[in-house]
């Protein structure tokens, strides 16, 4: 019997959003047609010094880019649309298919990277079949925390996927969009190969609240609030703005928007009818002070305790128009991204130090997720009836738990698949494997800059960070041995116990001249290969004396002359030295 041609195989791809909170990215191959499913940004945590945005690698994509015929977009959030900018600089997509909304934000964005000519944009309605390659896809309305969400059937040579997008099931939803479960029914009774189903939630018990549950809150706290509000929330989270924007019109003010983001989210959503509110509601930042306490609301960005956000800004007393007025109320509409807690908490406190009553918490009841918890993601899993199943969108212990979950719903447990970035998972008819993984890893973006940051950079701002530098000048000659230094200096190094300054400095330059003292064995050593000796030998000493290990800078000077062999010499007529900076 012929081998089967692996090339008619279909094979999932995750570049980003295992394992993680963020930059969602997939591939789905088949033969030469390859297509994605949304292109996805993370955020830095707090120890990515100087990094501001978080982007999966894409090499595998740029090696592969006459194959991809296409991009389908699940929803706007930036975690599924912000990597679509940085992919299109490095190569075009033929056709980029997602709602409205996503594509409206997605083309306000593509000016600022020079791709204002990029025109490959369609925008798709309810229960819309696109062809993508060798693939079909149909986009059916789902219910998330930001408007215009799609779930997506692909229909592929081999059988049919579902993935879910990020999604919960709100039978309430504040726009009257509910889940079009009917077209996923339809598609489990032609059969699911494969479910791709949100993990986010799976460590809640119960179901999600509707979205709709946080106005009664939202018109609580503005019914019973005598000065001034301030709202953050997700500047995605079209919903939630447009409560906000109902409740001030109820009690009569006017709304000012903090941020560039959620200012252009909301001129969006009104031009394309996802919130309406009457002119002269919205009024400048800067009149918002002239009017009085308790006729106005700022919405602001802020919701993560982004140090540059307009509310950290505000709780630092550093914003140039907004300053907290004592018996301001704010209200933070949002829960924590894993990693940001830190960050929220700094907020919260400063904000509470300045006189501010901060209405925050998840049992204030001024936020809902947008992701399914445990149940509704038994209700997924048993509406799908998949043959097999991946988890995705969530950190690994949530992907974890999610397939135990898809077992006890029926699935067997050889067919379930907690996979990695890079992971492929290969696909027939009748069966699936997780095969050679491709390249995969991420990126760091320096706005200010505008170019990428190599991880060990960031790793050597941490080291310096948690352990200082120490920084050794050094003269030598391989035969004669030291012949200046070492030089000696040190910032940011917490010393040991009853040692001077003075005296921990002569102990290092003790150190480094026992290092050199074997002189056949320096003289061994080939380019490169001293210094690594010598700031191995010292990062032991630093860690034996200190119980840290700051950052090591060796500047070395060495004279070369007598490594050249008489042989050598002969050849080139010539003798000297070289300099090698670390």
């Amino acid at each position: 019997m012929p081998a089967e041609n692996n090339d008619k195989r279909l094979r999932i791809i995750p570049l980003g959003g295992l394992g993680e909170i963020g930059k969602n990215t997939m591939v789905i191959a088949y033969g030469d047609d390859m297509m994605l499913v949304d292109a996805g940004l993370a955020f830095p945590s707090e120890d990515m010094l100087g990094v501001d945005l978080v982007l999966p690698d894409i090499r595998f994509l740029v090696k592969n880019q006459d194959k991809i015929k296409g991009l389908a977009i699940t929803h706007g959030h930036e975690d599924h649309i912000g990597g679509i900018p940085y992919i299109l600089k490095q190569f075009s997509i033929p056709a980029i298919y997602g709602p409205a909304l996503a594509l409206s934000l997605l083309e306000s964005k593509l000016p600022e990277y020079g791709l204002e000519s990029f025109t490959n944009l369609y925008k798709i309605h309810p229960r819309q079949q696109v062809k993508i390659g060798c693939f079909t896809v149909e986009f059916i309305r789902c219910t998330h925390s930001i408007a215009d969400s799609y779930s997506l059937i692909i229909r592929t040579p081999v059988g049919t996927l579902v993935h879910t997008g990020d999604f919960k099931f709100d039978f309430t939803p504040v726009d009257g969009e509910q889940y079009d479960i009917a077209s996923l029914t339809r598609a489990a009774e032609e059969g699911i190969l494969l479910l791709m189903s949100d993990s986010t939630n799976t460590e809640r018990e119960g179901y999600t609240p509707s979205e709709r549950t946080v106005w009664r809150k939202l018109d609580e706290v503005f019914a019973n609030a005598t000065r001034r509000i301030i709202v953050t929330t997700f500047a995605s989270n079209v919903h939630r703005m447009k409560q906000i924007i109902q409740a001030a019109i109820k009690y009569d003010r006017k709304v000012a928007i903090l941020g560039r983001s959620m200012l252009n989210l909301a001129g969006i959503a009104r031009e394309l009818g996802y919130m309406t509110f009457p002119d002269g509601l919205l009024v400048p930042v800067e009149e918002i002070n002239s009017l009085p306490l308790d006729k106005s609301v700022i919405m602001t960005t802020g919701s993560q305790g982004e140090p540059l956000s307009a509310l950290s800004r505000i709780a630092r007393n550093e914003h140039k128009q907004i300053s907290v007025i004592p018996g301001d109320t704010v209200i933070i509409s949002a829960t924590p991204i894993p990693g940001n807690e830190r960050s929220i908490s700094k907020t919260i406190n400063a904000l509470s130090l300045r006189g501010a009553n901060v209405i925050y918490g998840r049992d204030a009841g001024v936020h809902v997720s947008g992701h399914a918890c445990r149940e509704e993601q038994k209700l997924m899993i048993n509406i799908c009836q998949p043959k097999y199943f991946m988890p995705v969108h969530g950190e690994y212990r949530m992907l974890v738990k999610h397939a135990e979950l898809a077992v006890e719903c029926g699935v067997e447990p050889e067919n379930t698949f907690v996979m990695d970035n890079g992971d492929v998972l290969e696909l027939t008819k009748d069966s699936a494997k997780i095969v050679d993984p491709v390249e995969a890893g991420v990126i760091l973006i320096d706005e200010s800059r505008a170019w990428e940051i190599d991880e060990s950079i960031v790793d050597e701002r941490r080291h310096l960070a948690e352990d200082g530098i120490v920084v050794i000048a050094l003269t030598l000659d391989y035969k004669k041995g030291v012949l200046a230094g070492p030089d000696i200096s040190m910032r940011g190094v917490i010393l040991p116990r009853g040692m001077s300054p003075e005296e921990f400095l002569e102990s290092v330059k003790e150190e480094v001249l026992l290092s050199l003292r074997d002189k056949t064995a320096i003289a061994s050593l080939q380019d490169g290969a001293l210094k690594n000796y010598i700031v191995d030998s010292l990062s032991s000493f630093f860690l034996e004396k200190m119980k840290s290990k700051p950052l090591v800078q060796l500047v070395l000077h060495e004279i070369a002359e007598s490594k050249i062999t008489v042989t050598e010499k002969a050849k080139s007529g010539k003798s000297g030295g070289r300099k090698s900076n670390v």
